[in-house]
């Protein structure tokens, strides 16, 4: 607005000065030449108030330009941010459900392990303990099985979010795109 306000007070500066420069220069002129300069200071009067409101339209117009840029370019930036928060989260269930994936054949394994281990074992002390183990680990792998399907449920939540976000920053970006262009003109 600043910038706006100098290019104002600049050009009412040089209108000032051509007025009071004007008429001194009439003065030293012959009469005939004196009687022809108010036509002459008149359309040049003219000429300098028509390029100064051309001259505002301008500033206008760019100061509007440079407002649609600043908020398109906060706008971006906040989608951007939105996008790169949504793939972080995504990729954070994706390393979940690899941890979850690489545990399932641990804990299958370990309950093969104690069931073979409790086909074999006499003693009915430690017996119930590894049937309560057993039961533990089976409690686990079902509550593992019911994590995955919630994080696959998640991600694709996710996914379909990070595709609707993506899609909108890439609008975002066009409309940026399209601005500079108008920017640059012919």
């Amino acid at each position: 607005m600043s910038f706006m306000k100098c290019l104002t007070f600049g050009c009412a500066l040089c209108l000032v000065t051509l007025c009071f420069m004007s008429p001194a220069r009439t003065l030293a002129q012959t009469k005939k030449l004196a009687e022809s300069a108010p036509g002459d200071r008149d359309q040049t009067l003219q000429q300098l108030l028509t390029e100064v409101r051309e001259l505002r339209l301008a500033v206008q117009r760019a100061t509007v330009s440079n407002t649609r840029f600043q908020m398109l370019i906060e706008r971006v930036r906040v989608q951007q941010a939105h996008v790169d928060a949504l793939t972080r989260q995504l990729e954070n269930i994706h390393s979940q459900a690899a941890e979850m994936k690489a545990a399932k054949p641990q804990m299958e394994q370990q309950i093969k392990d104690a069931e073979d281990l409790l086909d074999r074992m006499t003693e009915l002390n430690a017996h119930g303990e590894l049937e309560s183990r057993i039961k533990f680990i089976k409690t686990n792998l079902a509550r593992l099985a019911q994590e995955d399907e919630r994080l696959h449920d998640r991600e694709a939540a996710l996914e379909t979010e990070l595709q609707a976000a993506q899609s909108k920053l890439n609008g975002l970006n066009g409309q940026l795109d399209s601005l500079m262009s108008e920017l640059k003109g012919p």
